[in-house]
């Protein structure tokens, strides 16, 4: 009896495990198919009760020959719910800035499959650069969420081995020196 008890156990749980598959309400699959496999950065930014996730893929260490647009940054955008917990499709105003001025605008009336927005612009690895998203809902809730592209991050890891790597030359040599001068001492006192 306590065998059946289990086996309805767990396939009572196999809906709730297929159920939790998503992300933001973006299934998994769906996920991976709308979304390059480059490492990337996450950016979180709130209008109210929705959260706002921004992804951006500028294709750093990839051969730009491989890609369609190579010089293009694409941006994706998931707009949450988090009072209703639904995600947002509707119309959406996005402004690509470069610090307080607007480089790129483009209105979406609606999301692309899957909830999520798109843009992507030709954008230089000198700027300040900012999406501001605009809801175009009863409220006209905005969000500005600034970003990186990875180009703009410094490579701290080199920077510290390096500094690592000056400070054990300079120990080394003061060990030296400190060593020579105590032989000098030492055979300056046994010659006396």
């Amino acid at each position: 009896m306590k065998k059946y008890i289990y086996i309805l156990i767990i396939i009572a749980i196999i809906p709730l495990a297929l159920y939790s598959h998503h992300y933001k309400g973006l299934p998994h699959y769906s996920y991976f198919e709308h979304y390059p496999q480059v490492p990337v950065e996450e950016f979180l930014g709130q209008a109210g009760e929705y959260e706002i996730s921004l992804v951006v893929y500028d294709f750093q260490g990839f051969d730009k020959k491989d890609v369609q647009q190579p010089d293009d940054v694409r941006l994706y955008l998931i707009i949450f719910n988090l009072q209703n917990n639904k995600v947002y499709s509707g119309r959406v105003l996005l402004e690509i800035m470069d610090d307080d001025k607007v480089i790129h605008s483009i209105e979406k009336e609606q999301a692309a499959e899957e909830n999520v927005y798109h843009a992507n612009r030709k954008l230089s690895g000198s700027g300040n650069y900012s999406l501001r998203i605009t809801l175009k809902d009863e409220n006209n809730k905005t969000s500005v969420i600034p970003f990186q592209l990875s180009s703009q991050k410094t490579g701290w890891g080199k920077w510290i081995g390096l500094a690592l790597l000056v400070l054990v030359i300079v120990a080394a040599y003061g060990s030296r020196k400190k060593r020579i001068l105590m032989d000098r001492r030492e055979n300056l006192g046994s010659g006396n």
